[in-house]
């Protein structure tokens, strides 16, 4: 009788929790994905609107991939998107005809360095065969989905390969499907083969130097930076397969009779074939010269170009993030409600509107909606530290109208880590 009552307390329990799972689940808040603007990592004098990038200061001596001019447009395009500056790439700049009085410019200059390096060997593997029809099929059918290399062996055409967690469920599951349809004969025993392959080991990297010179009333130098990016793959020739030793497993009496045979006859089931212990990978077939730079031969020209696409704007990210506003994203609940009715223009991204809606309604009377919106607006299109500094205060006032409102609270707590992380970052840069 205690064992049922047990049983019941624990099934109504755990309807309770599914229900409490369930309703939680439900009445969760839907988070807006925002695209905020960041200030740069060092402010900038205002009266810096034009920058240039001067293509003859910027060194390319060690570009070995020929990247610089697609580094110097990549550059001034994402600077350009950002609003900050009018950016331009030019092969010189006489000093001379800047009205040091009326403008204040700067000056991108530095060095772009890239390479990489094309590493040949070989390897083995050890492959397992399978045959019959049913099995021949399956094993090739998987080797085919999971992109794997397969080799037939000397003895009786078996689809060899080496066999993964992914193409060993598939051919499980295809086995299953051709047994279903009839094709499930008794297997013969599986072969196992010793395989040689070679691989190259491709590496690509891209490094940029930067400086940023201001040049007004006093030439100053405000931000260097030295950024880097690598990218390394390994590519196996799958037309380079071969099958160096087999194993038959012809008779296990046979072969645990004929194993210690030091020279057999005919191939044996001796486990010991079936260890890649033949592999040398130190055999290299490259000559002895400098590693190869890659080359469009070494990839796909396609997949090159996105590789160096790649390293090109992830070597530039930090040095535009230290002298240029940037955008990142960031997930928050709008506040619904308020007398602006504005949660639409927010999750549209028109935060200037926002701002203007909200500041055109008398402070005193704004609720505590507005005032959390007016905030998310102003994070969402920063342009400087006060910015954030005056998101953070109308959080406070949100939360202070409506005190422990989840949102209110998190948008507090956002604001002042990115300004605590900011004064972090302020005193490492004067040190």
């Amino acid at each position: 009788m205690k064992r049922k009552t047990v049983i019941h307390q624990v099934i109504i329990l755990t309807l309770h929790l599914s229900a409490t799972v369930l309703i939680s689940a439900c009445t969760a808040p839907t988070l807006s994905q925002f695209e905020v603007q960041r200030p740069s990592r060092i402010t900038m004098p205002r009266e810096v609107k034009k920058v240039f990038i001067r293509e003859d200061l910027i060194a390319d001596n060690n570009d070995k991939l020929g990247i610089k001019s697609q580094v110097l447009q990549e550059l001034a395009k994402v600077l350009n998107s950002m609003g900050r500056f009018k950016v331009s790439v030019v092969r010189s700049l006489d000093e001379k005809q800047i009205e040091a009085e009326k403008e204040t410019v700067a000056v991108i200059q530095g060095e772009v360095i890239s390479g990489g390096e094309v590493d040949r060997g070989q390897f083995t593997d050890l492959a397992t065969c399978t045959g019959g029809i049913g099995g021949r099929i399956s094993s090739a059918a998987a080797a085919a989905i999971t992109e794997e290399a397969v080799t037939l062996d000397n003895w009786r055409g078996y689809v060899c390969r080496r066999g993964a967690f992914a193409s060993d469920v598939t051919e499980l599951a295809l086995s299953s499907a051709f047994a279903m349809a009839g094709l499930g004969e008794a297997l013969p025993p599986k072969n196992q083969v010793v395989r040689i392959y070679k691989y190259k080991n491709l590496s690509l990297f891209a490094q940029s130097n930067f400086s940023f010179t201001i040049i007004g009333l006093e030439r100053e130098t405000l931000a260097i930076r030295a950024d880097s990016a690598n990218f390394g793959r390994s590519i196996t020739e799958k037309g380079s397969y071969r099958n160096i030793k087999e194993s038959h497993l012809i008779s296990l009496t046979l072969g645990s009779l004929i194993s210690s045979i030091r020279i057999p006859i005919f191939p044996i089931p001796s486990r010991e074939l079936a260890v890649a212990k033949r592999s040398n990978p130190r055999q290299f077939f490259y000559n002895k010269k400098p590693l190869p730079v890659p080359g469009i031969q070494d990839l796909p020209e396609k997949e090159k170009n996105q590789l160096i696409q790649q390293l090109v704007n992830k070597t530039l990210m930090s040095f535009i993030r230290t002298i240029s506003p940037y955008k990142v994203k960031v997930n928050a609940e709008v506040a619904t409600g308020g007398k602006a009715g504005t949660v639409n223009l927010l999750k549209e991204g028109k935060a200037e509107k926002v701002r203007e809606i909200i500041e055109a309604i008398p402070e005193d009377e704004r609720d505590s909606a507005d005032w959390y919106n007016l905030g998310l607006a102003y994070e969402a299109s920063a342009v400087s530290p006060e910015d954030y500094e005056d998101a953070r205060r109308f959080y406070i006032t949100a939360l202070e109208k409506k005190p422990g409102t989840k949102i209110y609270a998190q948008g507090v707590g956002r604001t002042r880590s990115y300004l605590a992380e900011r004064r972090t970052l302020a005193k490492q840069i004067q040190k």
